[in-house]
């Protein structure tokens, strides 16, 4: 099977200033049906709170890179401001998230710059944020809110009370038409135009980065994707099967799903459930 998969339980860890709160994730990626490799790449760091999704492209190895750059660099970014962004208040922990996917667009560009087989690489990157408590940062009293940075077309998704919500938007041509009231949803142009994203991390040294914070809740469950997958299952099939208990299982299903629909990108799910 070519895919790189972790699923698990992270130990449990209530989140910031809630008793009785644990987070479970499960993360699977898939080259899917078409591609020779797999330029998506993830991350599930449970213990900072940390989970990205990276969606690689230009060409077979720049893909892979810039994806792996972009995660690795929000790893050590976040590991590193970790105390102050525990201790911050909203408005500075977007600031933190952003220069972090800033860092992650110096890096990538950088090392475009060093290898000119990977000149004009770039990545998408979505990052979900929660405010956990760790044993190893104690006294923490920043806000309670969570926050998602994204850049291009991957996406973050919010089931709440059974309503489903998207909470980035894409950074794409067919988007920006859509936005702009020239383009209708349904037009035929829309599978050329959904392929094009206005914004990346590491085409140039930085990006504009959407940032958004929001308070978490118990029983509140989250979907982190790369386009291999919304572009293949609808947000009702999500939504559905979101509800399910197993975690491990609803993201093998939602792969299976996207290459039975053809799979001719690669196919990355990150979930996050906040249980009691």
């Amino acid at each position: 099977m070519n895919s790189r998969a972790y699923s698990g339980q992270s130990a449990k860890r209530p989140l910031h200033d809630w008793n009785g709160i644990h987070l479970r994730h499960s993360a699977l990626s898939d080259v899917g049906m078409v591609r020779e490799n797999n330029q998506d790449s993830f991350l599930a760091e449970p213990e900072f709170g940390l989970f990205v999704v990276a969606d690689g492209m230009g060409g077979r190895a720049g893909g892979e890179v810039a994806s792996s750059l972009a995660v690795e660099t929000l790893k050590n970014e976040i590991n590193t401001r970790f105390r102050e962004l525990c201790s911050s208040d909203s408005q500075a922990r977007e600031i933190i998230l952003k220069q972090a996917v800033n860092s992650a667009c110096l890096n990538i560009y950088a090392r475009s710059l060093e290898l000119p087989n990977l000149r004009g690489m770039g990545t998408t990157a979505t990052a979900l944020w929660l405010p956990v408590r760790n044993p190893a940062h104690p006294g923490q009293s920043g806000s309670p809110k969570a926050c998602v940075a994204h850049v291009g077309d991957s996406r973050c998704y919010l089931l709440r009370a059974g309503l489903f919500y998207q909470l980035t938007s894409d950074h794409s041509l067919f988007q920006e038409k859509i936005r702009a009231g020239v383009l209708h949803p349904e037009s035929p142009m829309a599978s050329q135009m959904k392929s094009v994203i206005t914004r990346c991390v590491g085409y140039q040294e930085d990006e504009e980065v959407d940032v958004l914070s929001f308070e978490p809740f118990r029983g509140d469950r989250f979907l982190l994707c790369s386009d291999g997958l919304s572009n293949k299952v609808s947000e009702k099939e999500m939504a559905d099967l979101l509800l399910e208990d197993d975690l491990g299982w609803v993201a093998e299903h939602m792969i299976e799903l996207a290459k039975e629909r053809g799979g001719e990108d690669n196919i990355t799910i990150l979930l996050v459930a906040l249980d009691t």
